[in-house]
């Protein structure tokens, strides 16, 4: 199989994807020596797009302190993950807009627009202000943290993977 032909393929292996990502979180520590993570990077865009539009809480401690308005490691990181589910998406054929996942949102919860966008919104904020409390991401804490065998990262992982089947059989049943 060539190389492009590769990078077209609709379904990777989990073995596959996996290792790839391992072997990314071992080059960034070993040639960057910096861990991956995606929370941080949102955090230092949103500081940055803060202190571009001179909100009044760009002058706040967090972000003058914690996260001034720098496009660092994890910003660039980031827009790098950004940009490669984009390139992936399309090189597979797969990119397309939508507003609902057809099989799943539309019989549970039904075709409001308005529902779904809220539902996303409260879910990326619970989401970014429990990886501001745990100390990192899945991509952080799941992925490097276990990596470099983190007692943080191992216990995260753990709550992450029994919240997800508790939640998902709580919201789906045994439907899917």
């Amino acid at each position: 199989m060539r190389v492009l032909e590769f990078f077209k393929m609709k379904r990777w292996s989990g073995f596959v994807a996996g290792s790839l990502t391992g072997i990314a979180a071992a080059l960034s520590c070993l040639a960057a020596e910096k861990v991956m993570g995606a929370s941080g990077g949102f955090e230092s865009c949103v500081s940055i797009l803060v202190s571009l539009f001179n909100l009044d809480i760009s002058r706040t401690v967090y972000f003058i302190r914690v996260k001034p308005p720098v496009a660092d490691y994890q910003t660039l990181q980031f827009i790098g993950m950004i940009a490669g589910a984009f390139l992936a998406a399309k090189f597979s054929g797969d990119f397309k807009l939508r507003w609902f996942p057809d099989k799943v949102w539309l019989p549970l919860f039904g075709a409001s627009r308005v529902k779904r966008l809220t539902a996303l919104f409260f879910g990326c904020v619970l989401l970014q202000i429990g990886a501001s409390i745990a100390g990192g991401c899945t991509s952080g804490l799941g992925i490097t943290g276990v990596f470099l065998l983190s007692p943080a990262g191992l216990l995260f992982i753990t709550g992450v993977f029994s919240a997800g089947i508790i939640t998902a059989l709580l919201i789906y049943g045994r439907k899917y």
